[in-house]
């Protein structure tokens, strides 16, 4: 009944350097006035990282003996012409298990706000203050104290969120999203793509 943090670390911080990318389109300095008027004021949500959509990064592995699903409640980024941004991301992910028949669902909600400098299409991070808060519940009880030795299912639950908000946070080793890092990105009409060695993030303007 092992969780899967992995794919959980990869999206967040993919978003948050997202986030980010949208930013740097608003130099007046370095971008075109056309570019900047796109940039400001707009909202941007994530469609795909790496060629795959945003609800297939939380499916669960080919070889798993249960199935992942995921609901995605805000997904959300802005950004000022004074070089700040702020971004919001807040999903649920639940991971069904047939042996014994139980569950693990992680409320995730995530707040990223911090600062940036921008030289042509490149953006350098200079601040980033990130909150996560994280709920995680084991369903049945009685199912997951059979199965747990040495603690309570609530202290299993705190452990378990304890170890997903560590795998969210900027020091992590998987985490893409630090200070002094540069970004490149592109805008084209509606869209606005993320990219660096490993990865090609794709955003879309947000419905209104």
């Amino acid at each position: 009944m092992k969780p899967i943090f992995k794919p959980l670390i990869i999206i967040v911080t993919a978003l948050l350097c997202v986030s980010l990318v949208g930013c740097g389109g608003d130099d007046e300095d370095d971008m075109k006035d056309d570019v900047a008027i796109d940039f400001v004021d707009t909202t941007w949500q994530v469609v795909s990282i790496n060629g795959l959509m945003f609800e297939q990064l939380f499916a669960a592995d080919e070889e798993a003996e249960f199935e992942t699903e995921f609901m995605l409640g805000e997904n959300s980024w802005t950004f000022s012409t004074d070089g700040s941004f702020t971004g919001t991301l807040k999903f649920i992910v639940t991971e069904k298990y047939p042996e014994p028949v139980s569950s693990m669902t992680q409320e995730i909600d995530i707040n990223s706000a911090g600062d940036y400098t921008v030289e042509g299409t490149t953006l350098t991070v200079t601040n980033h203050d990130l909150t996560i808060d994280v709920d995680v519940t084991l369903e049945p009880k009685e199912v997951w104290e059979q199965q747990i030795v040495g603690k309570t299912v609530e202290e299993l639950e705190d452990d378990l969120a304890a170890e997903t908000k560590l795998g969210f946070a900027p020091t992590a080793s998987g985490a893409l999203f630090r200070d002094g890092t540069e970004y490149t990105w592109r805008h084209e009409e509606d869209s606005l793509t993320f990219s660096n060695l490993t990865q090609v993030i794709v955003l879309e303007r947000a419905v209104e």
